[in-house]
C-alpha cells in the first residue's frame, strides 16, 4: 500500500478478510470514480478469485454560484426581467463545475415552482464535474409583478446552510385597467340642468404607468389627470349608448349544426336596449345590414342552434335608449359568420317530361368550402360536371353566395329514360346525394285526349249557343203606339248588346198633298234586335 494516500483501514482484522481502505488527501482528478476490492485465487490452477460490487467514490467540488439566465442573457438582481401579462416566460438558472452536480430549486416570493427539467452534463474541458441546467417555463399574470424570482442551488460543499441563490424581480407590462368613481346611477339620476355638479375620478392602473385624459363622445374635453368636474352640468354633457365590445369575433367559422352565441356589450345612461340584425347576403357596410337587414333578436346575447347554410352572413348589433325625447343609437361593426360543412340540397326531386322533347331538371346545392366534384348517375352511365355526352349535357350555374345550381339536359327524350337520376356532389367536409325521378308521358296518348277535349268544347259552345236563343224567343215584349199599328218585340237578353237607334214612321196621304201628315215611332233597340 502508499502510506499517507492509501492504507488498510483495519490492519489487524486483514487477515480475517476486512480489506476497507482509507484514502487520504482525496484529489478529483485521482480517486473520484468507482473503486472495486479484488482477491486474488489462493493457487494458480484454482479459480477462486473474487471482486467486489463496484463502490463510487465521488469527490466533492463546490461549484460556482447560481446564475439566472434569459434570452442567452446572464441577468444580474439589480436587473429586471420585463414580460407582458398573459405570455409565457422561459428563464435558465445554472450552477456549473460542482461534484456531484447541484440540486435547483425555483421560488416566486414564498411559492415554490416546478421547473420543466433539470439537466446534469460535464464540463468539456472538466469531464469529471457537472453543469447543472434548470429551465423554468411559467404563465406569466398581472400579480407577477414586482415579485421576485428566485433561483436556490444546493450543494454540501457550499459553507451552511449549504445553498446559494440568485435571484430577479418581475417586471409585468399589462394594459390599463379603467374605473371612472363617482358615476353611480343614483348620482346620474339625480343631475339638475343648471344646478347641479358633476365630480368624477378615473382611476387607471397600468403597466407602465398610464396616461389619463377625458373625451366627450370621443372629443377630447381639454381636462388632463384623473379627476374632472363639471359644474354645473348641462344636457350637452350627457351622451348616447355607446357598444364597447362584441363579439367572440369580427370573423366566426362554425361547423353545420353546431351551435354558436354572438354576445354584444353596451354602456349607456339609462341602460340601452339591444337588437341584433342579419342579412344573409353581401353588405358592404353596416348601414346596408341595418337597411336591408331583419331584426332576430332583443337581447345581448345572440345564441344560434342548430346552425344551417340560411343563418350564414353579416351580424350586426344595435343599442339605443331615449334621453329626453331625443333617441340616441350606436351600432357595431359586422360580424362575419361562416358556416362550414359539407354539400347540403334536397334529397328527391319529381320531373316530368313528354316524349320526344327536351327535358332538363336541376337541383341547387349549398356548401362550404365550395364543391370539388360533382357528377350525375343513371345506372351504369356517369355524366360529369360539367360535360356532354350524345343526348345529355350536364351544367353547373355559377355559385350565388355559396350555393351552386346543377342542371341535366336530356334531348328527344323517350320513355327509356324515365328513372332515377342521382346527383353526387363532394367538397372536403364529406359528401351528399341528391335523386331526380323522370317521369317520360307519351305524345302517342296526348293526342287524342286533346281532341276529345276540342270536340266537348265545342258542344259546350253550341249548347250554350242554343239556351241563349231560345230564352230570347221566351222573353220577348211588344211596342205598340196609337199612330202606327205594328208590334215590335224585343228580348230582355238584348240588354248585354251595344246600343243602336232606328226611326220608324208611317205616313197618310194622296198624290195631290205629298206632304200628309205623318206619325213615328221611334225605338231603342239594343243589338242584336228581333222585330216581328
Amino acid at each position: 500500500m502508499y502510506r499517507g494516500k492509501y492504507e488498510w483501514a483495519n490492519v489487524r482484522n486483514k487477515v480475517h478478510g476486512d480489506c476497507s481502505l482509507l484514502v487520504r488527501a482525496a484529489s478529483l482528478q485521482i480517486d473520484d470514480g468507482q473503486w472495486q476490492c479484488q482477491v486474488t485465487s489462493s493457487s494458480y490452477d484454482v479459480q477462486d478469485a473474487l471482486s467486489s460490487p463496484p463502490a463510487k467514490l465521488a469527490v466533492r467540488t463546490r461549484p460556482q454560484s447560481p446564475k439566472i439566465l434569459f434570452n442567452g442573457l446572464r441577468v444580474f438582481s439589480e436587473q429586471k426581467i420585463t414580460v407582458p401579462a398573459g405570455s409565457k416566460l422561459t428563464v435558465i438558472c445554472e450552477a456549473r463545475y460542482g461534484n456531484p452536480p447541484a440540486y435547483i430549486e425555483w421560488y416566486l416570493g414564498k411559492n415554490r415552482l416546478i421547473a420543466l427539467r433539470q439537466t446534469n452534463v460535464s464540463e468539456i474541458e472538466r469531464p469529471r464535474v457537472w453543469a447543472a441546467r434548470s429551465v423554468l417555463d411559467m404563465e406569466v399574470s398581472r400579480s407577477a409583478l414586482g415579485k421576485k424570482l428566485t433561483c436556490i442551488a444546493h450543494h454540501l460543499s457550499y459553507p451552511a446552510p449549504h445553498y446559494r441563490v440568485a435571484y430577479t424581480k418581475l417586471d409585468v407590462s399589462f394594459v390599463p385597467v379603467v374605473s371612472i368613481l363617482g358615476a353611480d346611477a343614483n348620482i346620474l339620476s339625480s343631475l339638475e340642468e343648471g344646478v347641479s355638479t358633476l365630480s368624477l375620478d378615473c382611476k387607471a392602473v397600468g403597466n407602465p404607468k398610464p396616461f389619463v385624459w377625458w373625451t366627450n363622445n370621443g372629443k377630447s374635453v381639454g381636462a388632463k389627470g384623473s379627476k374632472l368636474i363639471l359644474a354645473p352640468v348641462t344636457r350637452n354633457h350627457s351622451v348616447g349608448p355607446r357598444i364597447t365590445w362584441v363579439g367572440p369575433d369580427t370573423v366566426v367559422e362554425a361547423n353545420l349544426f353546431s351551435q354558436v352565441t354572438l354576445e354584444c356589450k353596451a354602456e349607456g345612461n339609462p341602460p340601452p336596449s339591444y337588437h341584433w340584425y342579419h342579412i344573409s347576403g353581401i353588405a358592404t357596410t353596416t348601414q346596408d345590414i341595418l337597411s336591408n337587414g331583419h331584426s332576430i333578436s332583443s337581447t345581448s346575447q345572440l345564441q344560434l342552434f342548430n346552425i344551417s347554410y340560411t343563418q350564414r352572413g353579416r351580424y350586426t348589433c344595435a343599442v339605443e335608449n331615449c334621453i329626453g325625447l331625443e333617441k340616441r343609437s350606436h351600432q357595431s361593426d359586422a360580424i362575419t359568420l361562416n358556416v362550414l360543412g359539407p354539400p347540403v340540397g334536397a334529397h328527391l326531386v319529381n320531373a316530368h317530361g313528354w316524349g320526344g322533347a327536351e327535358v332538363s331538371f336541376q337541383v341547387t346545392v349549398c356548401a362550404d368550402p365550395a364543391p370539388t366534384m360533382a357528377y350525375w348517375l343513371r345506372d351504369k352511365l356517369r355524366f360529369d360536371v360539367p360535360s356532354e355526352l350524345d343526348r345529355y349535357r350536364a351544367l353547373e350555374r355559377e355559385g350565388v353566395y355559396g350555393c351552386y345550381l346543377y342542371a341535366l339536359f336530356i334531348s328527344n327524350v323517350g320513355v327509356d329514360d324515365a328513372g332515377n337520376y342521382i346527383l353526387h356532389v363532394d367538397n372536403d367536409m364529406g359528401y351528399s346525394s341528391h335523386t331526380i325521378a323522370l317521369t317520360v308521358h307519351e305524345t302517342a296518348h296526348v293526342a287524342p285526349l286533346i281532341a276529345c277535349a276540342l270536340v266537348i268544347a265545342a258542344l259546350f259552345v253550341l249548347l250554350f249557343c242554343f239556351v241563349v236563343r231560345c230564352r230570347r224567343q221566351k222573353d220577348g215584349i211588344v211596342l205598340k203606339t196609337d199612330e202606327f199599328n205594328g208590334d215590335a218585340k224585343v228580348t230582355t237578353m238584348d240588354a248585354i248588346y251595344v246600343l243602336q237607334q232606328s226611326n220608324y214612321t208611317s205616313g197618310a196621304g194622296n198624290q195631290q198633298d205629298k206632304s200628309g201628315e205623318k206619325a213615328g215611332l221611334e225605338v231603342l233597340i239594343l243589338q242584336p234586335s228581333d222585330i216581328m
